[in-house]
């Protein structure tokens, strides 16, 4: 049996990628927040276990053949994943009032930045719906000629909560050679984990509303949708 589990408390502060712009190009030191996608608490457990029958195990360990195929060589293997939500950033779309926007036009175009931030729009626990994530109303529009005052990573989103379960079937024909069968399960207690919330204040209809399932783009990467079985057979020699 193998078992391993591990907490990670962290909080990464950064401003740019190289992949990012900053909103005001005079003033990188604004962009300057907690990293989105570094949650702060994680925790993990990871496991795996050879049941103890068949031949060389502690119960049954003296059958024949014939049923050492059918009682041996089982494993359960098991990873489940438990953390908080990223940090997200709101948007307000708005006309243009630095003059900072290029255009050929006299009427200043619209552009999508971070809004003035008023109070924590992190509503507590007991208050959080899938209608209302977040106080939208914490946001208004920036002032005129200047930039908003909300940071980034404000908001923060719904975490994850997954576990992935394998059962596996060895069968060994000779010494040289193995079949290997696999069921695989991801999200096998079906877990609802849920994508971050709509984020542009000026879409009411969708502000503040988590409309869909699948997790962060971190959760992505670990299968957070519903639970899924997969069938696998592999030879080994």
């Amino acid at each position: 049996m193998f078992f391993q589990t591990y907490y990670t408390l962290a909080r990464d502060i950064g401003d740019l990628d190289r992949n990012q712009t900053p909103e005001n190009a005079f003033d990188r030191r604004r962009e300057r927040g907690v990293w989105e996608d570094i949650p702060t608490h994680r925790w993990n457990a990871v496991g795996m276990y050879e049941l103890p029958f068949g031949r060389g195990k502690r119960f049954l360990s003296g059958v024949n053949r014939a049923l050492n195929l059918l009682v041996g060589g089982w494993e359960v293997n098991g990873i489940y994943t438990l953390q908080s939500g990223d940090f997200l950033t709101p948007t307000w779309t708005a006309p243009d009032t630095t003059g900072t926007a290029y255009t050929t036009s006299s009427t200043p175009p619209n552009v999508t930045r971070r809004p003035d931030i008023l109070r924590n729009p992190n509503l507590p626990k007991s208050e959080r719906t899938l209608k209302r994530w977040f106080d939208v109303n914490a946001f208004r529009v920036w002032q005129p000629g200047a930039f908003g005052t909300c940071s980034r990573g404000v908001i923060k989103g719904p975490g994850t909560n997954v576990m992935h379960a394998t059962l596996v079937k060895n069968l060994a024909v000779s010494e040289r050679v193995r079949i290997r069968g696999e069921l695989g399960v991801t999200n096998v207690l079906n877990h609802p984990n849920y994508s971050p919330p709509g984020l542009n204040i000026t879409s009411t209809a969708s502000a503040g509303v988590i409309s869909s399932v699948g997790g962060t783009a971190l959760g992505a990467l670990e299968a957070t949708g519903a639970r899924d079985a997969r069938l696998r057979l592999r030879v080994e020699w």
